[in-house]
């Protein structure tokens, strides 16, 4: 029987985090509508124990798939093929739904049956935090929920630079017909989730439902700065896959909006390894030879994508160009400049969430 969502749980080592995940779904009084597909990707814990206690309890609505260890997109790649909801929403399993708004994202989804994606917010959550995240991080709010846009619309308004994972729910089927696959064997393929399904994307709608609970508190996840420096050649393959896939897929077929918006994104990813490397890096692990390697590599991905000009400022306010001056000088700023460049950044990346999170 075909469920109306299907929710992929990625699992490695989440002994400490899982149940609390799949109860956060369970809690639903909407549970026929819904599956988990709790995904065990070779964890060394007692993950897997405890997703098949949860599948046994819940036998119509939890399912484990236990393979070998491959990273983050072969647990996608092992789900998509088997899932049997219309839509399909990942969930990590450090992190957990709001069971309220679930009921709300399935009346949704049943209203806009049909509709290729859906955006909703997501709440960030601290230790000592909890702020509300809309699509519109970075614009103007200009869409009405509920309502059914045309992507090329969304793509040519300029509202919206880049979609987050915990806020987008796919239909199935697209991602079928468009032979979706993540790449595997490396961290942060979540990017990939919110970027190759836009090939495919016709319409979209926006709702007001505020349902991923995304953890950020939790020490050593892919997202904490110190793990990124660690898995910097990780972030080098992402931004070529993406870079890549770009290039394949554009084929000069796509039209105007789509493909200057997703060329951004393109670049966007481009800023992000230039940012971890020019401003990020420690001074003493940074070294001249290994960027110098990554930098060639990358300006000829641009130079494949059309992207002419790339622009690494500190942020959106600091207007300060990294790039730039490693172009002029062959180094990076002195390690003082760069203490107080970090520092600027942080204070307004606080000021932006102050000002445009709820």
């Amino acid at each position: 029987m075909q469920k109306r969502l299907s929710i992929i749980v990625p699992t490695y080592n989440m002994e400490a985090y899982l149940e609390r995940c799949v109860e956060s779904v369970l809690r639903t009084p909407s549970l026929a509508a819904v599956e988990v597909v709790i995904v065990n990707d070779g964890s060394r814990d007692s993950s897997l124990r405890i997703a098949r206690e949860l599948s046994d309890r819940y036998t119509s609505t939890v399912r484990v798939i236990d393979k070998p260890n491959g990273n983050y997109g072969s647990t996608i790649n092992a789900a998509l093929p088997v899932v049997r909801g219309e839509y399909v929403k990942i969930l990590d399993a450090d992190d957990m739904f709001d069971g309220g708004s679930l009921v709300e994202l399935l009346d949704v989804l049943k209203r806009l049956s049909g509709v290729d994606m859906v955006v909703t917010p997501y709440i960030e959550e601290g230790r000592h935090s909890r702020r509300r995240v809309d699509y519109n991080i970075y614009a103007r709010k200009i869409y009405d929920y509920g309502k059914v846009y045309e992507a090329e619309q969304v793509f040519a308004d300029g509202a919206i630079r880049f979609f987050a994972m915990h806020g987008v729910t796919y239909r199935t089927e697209m991602l079928r017909e468009m032979h979706y696959r993540q790449s595997e064997g490396i961290s942060y393929t979540d990017q990939e989730w919110v970027f190759y399904p836009l090939f495919g994307v016709r319409t979209i709608a926006f709702a007001d439902v505020p349902l991923y609970i995304y953890n950020v508190a939790r020490e050593g996840q892919t997202m904490d700065s110190r793990v990124q420096m660690r898995q910097i050649s990780q972030l080098v393959q992402l931004t070529e896959h993406i870079a890549r896939y770009y290039v394949a897929a554009e084929g000069g077929v796509l039209q105007p909006s789509r493909r200057d918006f997703l060329r951004e994104i393109v670049a966007g990813r481009m800023r992000v390894l230039y940012r971890k490397y020019l401003l990020e890096m420690p001074h003493d692990t940074f070294l001249s030879s290994d960027f110098a390697a990554v930098d060639a590599r990358m300006m000829q991905l641009a130079h494949l994508c059309g992207i002419e000009s790339l622009r690494v400022p500190v942020n959106n306010l600091l207007k300060v160009d990294l790039l730039d001056y490693w172009r002029m000088h062959g180094r990076r700023y002195s390690p003082f400049v760069l203490s107080f460049l970090r520092t600027a950044d942080k204070a307004m990346q606080w000021l932006h969430a102050l000002l445009f999170r709820r």
